[in-house]
């Protein structure tokens, strides 16, 4: 059925999970309610949660390096009935109100824009996206999905493991870190599509050895630098992207991808609508239960779906507007720049400016950064000011929160 790291676990061995819970009460009884799981036993956590949404119950999935005291914490400002912390049998309960409503998946939102938020997607939300990706995801039977990213999450859980399961193929769940592991399993199945945030993909192209390029990979989450994506098209077979947020899952994919900023085109079972190249606007995700409205700016051009940047992210420089994106490119440009981050700055005076921090190999002269963008980057895209870090601060689910890193409250 599936693989967590070098253990295969068979329908069997799910089917044996499902009689032990049959035999605990408050597992057995999870139907209309809330279970929040937070445990570092791979399997047991997805054992658990396809038992739970056969049984109706709904899941909250909570990364398993949580502390139990934060674990607590989420799972409470979930609604949790019961969080199962490292065990079947070490159960906290939270609450007693009974719930009625069809079964749900929580997800978190990521934080970039604010304190992250519950979103709830019923099972039957969660069955309709698994339809659209599995026809639209231009992959067979016969290849791995190699999931290198958490299954905590709707990018792993769903698009990765569900979604691989359901088109008769078995994933390979990694919860080893190790670049050197991982290159090793892809070795193991030379017909992949590797699932993974950018910096892990970057990552493991830089050490990949030259007679063993990628089959696929696929990148979601956060946009990758043009540089890192030149070298990752340099070693493998194709690149897809994907795009989508916390209460729709996925809506588009692109099959091989040339440029960091389109996602790819719309699934079939949602409708997605944005501005023109020329007069970009807000993407809406419009679903058969609801419309949402994702604050992500961007454009359609020959069906295919651009993203430029978060609407609250975009910097607005005495009326002309800069996105991150495109000064960040300019700046990773420079071989001497391995990551660099845009963002703005409020001035009493001058208005937003636009800021960069950067990593970098040596140290860079301002003003040489700056003659480096004149090249490139109209005067208003060019920053005002540039901040060499030896590291890029980032959120837990390895993002950049720009609000934060210009001082501005979230």
């Amino acid at each position: 059925m599936f693989y967590v790291n070098d253990q295969f676990y068979t329908v069997e061995d799910i089917e044996k999970q499902y009689e032990i819970y049959e035999s605990l009460s408050h597992l057995r009884e999870c139907n209309n309610r809330r279970l929040a799981i937070c445990t570092d036993d791979t399997f047991q956590y997805m054992a658990l949660c396809l038992y739970i949404r056969q049984k109706g119950g709904s899941v909250v999935p909570i990364h398993s390096a949580t502390p139990k005291e934060g674990a607590v914490r989420l799972a409470s400002s979930a609604g949790s009935h019961l969080l199962l912390f490292q065990s079947i049998d070490s159960f906290i309960e939270l609450s007693n109100h009974s719930n009625n409503q069809e079964g749900v998946l929580i997800q978190m939102s990521s934080g970039t824009t604010g304190a992250p938020k519950c979103i709830e997607r019923t099972w039957s939300s969660v069955e309709e996206e698994i339809e659209s990706y599995v026809k639209t995801l231009p992959v067979d039977s016969l290849t791995n999905s190699v999931v290198a990213c958490p299954v905590t999450h709707s990018y792993g859980f769903i698009c990765g493991v569900l979604a691989c399961i359901r088109r008769g193929a078995k994933p390979v769940i990694i919860t080893n870190s190790n670049p050197k592991y991982i290159l090793k399993k892809l070795k193991e199945y030379p017909k992949h599509i590797l699932y993974a945030a950018p910096a892990l993909l970057y990552t493991l192209s830089r050490l990949l050895p030259i007679d063993q390029p990628f089959d696929r990979v696929m990148t979601s989450g956060t946009v990758m630098p043009h540089s890192w994506l030149t070298l990752l098209r340099e070693k493998s077979r194709q690149v897809l992207q994907q795009y989508g947020c916390s209460e729709s899952g996925c809506v588009a994919i692109h099959p091989n991808m040339e440029d960091p900023k389109e996602m790819g085109y719309p699934l079939p079972h949602v409708k997605v609508t944005a501005g023109d190249k020329q007069t970009p606007s807000e993407i809406i995700i419009e679903l058969s239960s609801q419309t949402i409205y994702t604050k992500d700016l961007g454009y359609i051009e020959d069906n295919v779906l651009s993203f430029l940047a978060r609407m609250d992210d975009t910097i607005n420089v005495a009326g002309l507007n800069v996105y991150p994106l495109e000064v960040e490119t300019v700046l990773m440009d420079d071989p001497r720049i391995v990551e660099a981050v845009v963002y703005k700055k409020q001035n009493n005076l001058s208005g937003e400016r636009v800021c960069a921090q950067y990593v970098s190999t040596e140290p860079i002269d301002n003003m040489e950064l700056r003659e480096w963008c004149r090249k490139f980057l109209a005067p208003h895209q060019i920053p005002m000011e540039f901040v060499f870090v030896h590291e890029i601060e980032k959120l837990p689910n390895g993002k950049v929160s720009r609000k934060k890193l210009g001082g501005i409250p979230v």
